[in-house]
């Protein structure tokens, strides 16, 4: 008997782990299903970059942290249309805000920074 108690319980313990709701420590604002369909269907994804930066934008309203990569994500999407300054800006907002980061988001920063002086020079 004692066996068919020790199962039964092993057995609902399994399946209250199974239908327990996963919760994630930051809010990725649909990022996994937009970034698919951005790289796989980019006309139907067109609008992805600004709803990524929308989501960013409520965020820091609401005085939450994007998850790590949001900011330079949104900084690459801003770095693909020409706008420079603004990527730099999100690059430099993900540094500041995740220092495990910074090394490479200064890399770019200056990599970028020394580009646009370079053209501004010419």
């Amino acid at each position: 008997m004692n066996d068919l108690r020790f199962c039964l319980i092993l057995f609902v313990s399994f399946l209250s782990g199974c239908t327990s709701t996963q919760t994630t420590l930051y809010n990725w604002g649909g990022y996994d299903e937009g970034i698919y369909e951005y790289y796989y269907d980019p006309v139907e994804a067109a609008n992805f970059p600004e709803l990524m930066e929308a989501h960013i934008l409520q965020l820091e309203n609401n005085n939450q942290t994007p998850a790590p990569g949001l900011y330079a994500e949104v900084g690459t999407f801003k770095l693909k249309t020409g706008d420079t300054n603004n990527a730099i800006s999100f690059y430099k907002k993900e540094a500041e805000t995740w220092p495990e980061s910074k090394p490479l988001m200064d890399a770019i920063v200056q990599n970028l920074e020394r580009q646009t002086d370079t053209e501004e020079s010419k």
